[in-house]
């Protein structure tokens, strides 16, 4: 028996409000959220025991119960917590089996956790011997304020967001490491990996490919119950398995501007008219992501009316868009889309797009389609006045 799993159920649960008793007990997509994290760690295959940390005994008995429905197929043993988080570790750490090498520490309330992230996180602790973690790329813009801003106003501190990552659970640590860190931390710590870093020991990350956001306030319970539903190709299923989305965006042409299509630069005497680098084709299927996946279109995320974003690459609203529908739990799985132009000639360039878009929104090339077209010098864009074009996706859940 070499590798053991902490799970630590008993965290007060005090931001859901007062109607929900024990947030690890509610039901998410027909399962208890203790239960989709069980079935995690017994489906990754990657843990020789897991070692149940609960708030009292009226909670132990309840998820004795479910661990008993479950049946992961590998001892679990329970413990009660104290009342900081790394009292309840050191009491989990106390109660591993003394052939344990490596420990696995995850908190309950993040029931969206994959195998498969599991896994990686074993192999990992295991090749480097050194403490890891999943998280996540912070993407928005970031404040540091010494007070509340909310009740006067306050000078802040920008934080370079590039440089910032947002810690999840699993952490997995060589027990040695974890059981010195907790054994000298004279100071509260919010996670496992702060216990390691007081000892000046460095860490590793590795990011996560899947949304597993943490179970905090009742605004977080509809997303994880479309990142926990399972979903059949049932058409009565709430949640089906796949979203298809039509984008369109057209802007005008004028002399002397640079035009960019699908991220690439094309040889032009005129380019398009917009607050951005008004890239059509980046911007129809940027909507048709938004669009699949049920949300509001690019001007909700990048309004023309933000000195901010003037001359914004749409390889970012691309991006942005994606992140957008993943959070949601869609992944993209393939473009098709078509461009409308008299002039310049645009066929040359679709290679090049398609190497881009493949880049930016880490699909194969093999999945994005790009016809160019023209209107046949009909209307306003056989008159070359503006370029258009029309995309349509195709996103499948992350699974």
């Amino acid at each position: 028996m070499e590798h053991a799993a902490i799970l630590l159920a008993g965290g007060s649960g005090s931001r859901m409000g007062d109607s929900v008793e024990d947030k690890i007990l509610l039901k998410i997509g027909g399962r208890s959220v203790f239960a989709h994290v069980l079935r995690a760690f017994a489906k990754s295959q990657t843990q020789d025991a897991l070692i149940v940390v609960t708030r009292d005994d009226l909670q132990r008995r309840a998820l004795a119960a479910i661990v008993e429905e479950e049946d992961p197929g590998i001892p679990v043993f329970f413990t009660l917590g104290g009342d900081q988080r790394q009292e309840s570790v050191c009491q989990g750490l106390d109660l591993l089996p003394s052939s344990v090498r490596f420990v696995t520490i995850h908190d309950c309330a993040r029931p969206a956790v994959t195998p498969a992230s599991i896994v990686c996180l074993r192999k990992t602790v295991e090749a480097t011997g050194r403490a890891c973690s999943l998280a996540h790329r912070v993407t928005d813009t970031i404040r540091q304020f010494t007070g509340d801003p909310t009740k006067q106003a306050l000078d802040a501190v920008l934080l370079d967001r590039d440089r910032l990552w947002a810690m999840e659970t699993p952490q997995a640590f060589p027990r040695d490491l974890i059981e010195r860190a907790h054994a000298t931390l004279t100071g509260k710590v919010t996670d496992d990996l702060a216990a390691v870093e007081a000892l000046g020991e460095p860490i590793l990350l590795l990011e996560s490919s899947h949304p597993n956001p943490k179970l905090t306030r009742p605004a977080d319970l509809p997303l994880l119950e479309i990142l926990l539903t399972q979903n059949t190709m049932s058409f009565s299923s709430r949640f089906p398995p796949i979203r298809i989305g039509h984008g369109y965006d057209i802007h005008r042409l004028e002399a002397g501007l640079p035009l960019i299509l699908g991220g690439v630069p094309v040889r032009s005497e005129a380019g398009l008219v917009g607050h951005s680098d008004a890239d059509v084709l980046s911007h129809a299927i940027a909507d048709a992501i938004l669009g699949a996946a049920g949300l509001p279109d690019i001007g909700h995320y990048f309004p023309n009316t933000d000195p901010a974003i003037k001359g914004i690459s749409s390889l970012e609203i691309l991006k942005r868009a994606l992140a957008e529908a993943g959070v949601l739990g869609w992944r993209l799985v393939n473009i098709d889309a078509t461009l409308i132009a008299e002039k310049p000639k645009v066929a040359p360039y679709v290679e090049r797009m398609k190497r881009q878009l493949s880049m930016t929104l880490n699909i194969p090339g093999s999945d994005i389609g790009i016809k160019a077209t023209t209107q046949e010098k009909i209307g306003a864009l056989g008159r070359a006045a503006g370029i258009a074009a029309h995309a349509v996706v195709c996103l499948g859940r992350a699974d």
